[in-house]
C-alpha cells in the first residue's frame, strides 16, 4: 500500500467527509455492517452527527456526552436557524438512533433523546379538481363506451388506477354488487361502494361488453 493512500471503508461515500468521535464512527460501522445502509445514507447521517458534534463542541462537550437539555437546545437551534420541520425530525432521528445505539452497546447508562418529541411536521393539503372540471369530468363519458365505466370507478367509486386495473372481469357481470372489497397500497382491504352512476356504467359496458372483447386476448 502506498504511504498516505486512504482506503475508504466499504459503505462510506468516497471524497472528503466530517469528522466524527470514534463512537460516531462505531455507529456508522454498524449501520453498514448490520443493516446495510447505503452510501448515500451513510453520509447523510454523518452530516446529522457531525453537524450535532460542531454545536456540542462550541459548548465544550463530546457529542456523545451529550444530556437531554443539550440536544433540546440543539433542536431550538435549528428551529432558530430556519431550517424545516422535516430536516430537523430528520437530525432528532439520526441523533435517536445514535444515542439509542450507545445504550444497548453499553456505552452511556442513558438516551437522552427518549424525553424529545419530534417536531411537528405541517401536512400540505392535497390538491383537489376544480368543481367546474369535475363536473365536466362527469358528464364527458358516453356510458355506453368502456371508457365510461372505467371514468366512473375512478371518481365515482374514489379508485386508483392500479386498483381499477386489477378489478376482476367478473365485476360486470350478472349482478353488480354495491360495493368493492379494493386491496391496495400496502396489501390493506378497504370497501368501496359504489354509486348510482358507477353501477348504471358497467350495466351499460356489459351489454356491449363483448364488442370490447373481439380480437382481444384479455378483456377491458
Amino acid at each position: 500500500m502506498a504511504e498516505g493512500k486512504v482506503i475508504p471503508r466499504r459503505g462510506r461515500p468516497p471524497g472528503p467527509t466530517a469528522a466524527l468521535t470514534g463512537r460516531g464512527e462505531a455507529f456508522l460501522e454498524m449501520l453498514a455492517a448490520e443493516r446495510g445502509a447505503a452510501a448515500n445514507t451513510l453520509a447523510a447521517y454523518r452530516r446529522d452527527l457531525a453537524d450535532f458534534g460542531a454545536f456540542a463542541g462550541r459548548r465544550g462537550f463530546r457529542p456523545e456526552d451529550a444530556p437531554t437539555d443539550a440536544v433540546r437546545a440543539y433542536m431550538a437551534s435549528l428551529d432558530g436557524a430556519g431550517l424545516s420541520p422535516r430536516t430537523a425530525a430528520r437530525r432528532l432521528s439520526a441523533l435517536r438512533q445514535f444515542f439509542r445505539f450507545l445504550y444497548v452497546e453499553g456505552m452511556r447508562g442513558d438516551d437522552p433523546c427518549a424525553p424529545l418529541d419530534s417536531p411537528r411536521q405541517g401536512r400540505s393539503l392535497p390538491k383537489i379538481i376544480a368543481e367546474s372540471d369535475l363536473d365536466a369530468l362527469s358528464e364527458a363519458p358516453d356510458h355506453i363506451e368502456a371508457q365510461g365505466a372505467r371514468d366512473e370507478l375512478l371518481y365515482g367509486a374514489g379508485l386508483r388506477v392500479s386498483e381499477l386495473v386489477a378489478l376482476p372481469a367478473s365485476l360486470a357481470g350478472a349482478r353488480i354488487p354495491p360495493v368493492l372489497m379494493i386491496r391496495g397500497k400496502g396489501n390493506k382491504e378497504r370497501i368501496a361502494p359504489l354509486n348510482e352512476a358507477s353501477i348504471a356504467a358497467l350495466e351499460a359496458y356489459r351489454d356491449v361488453r363483448d364488442h370490447f372483447l373481439r380480437g382481444q386476448k384479455s378483456s377491458p
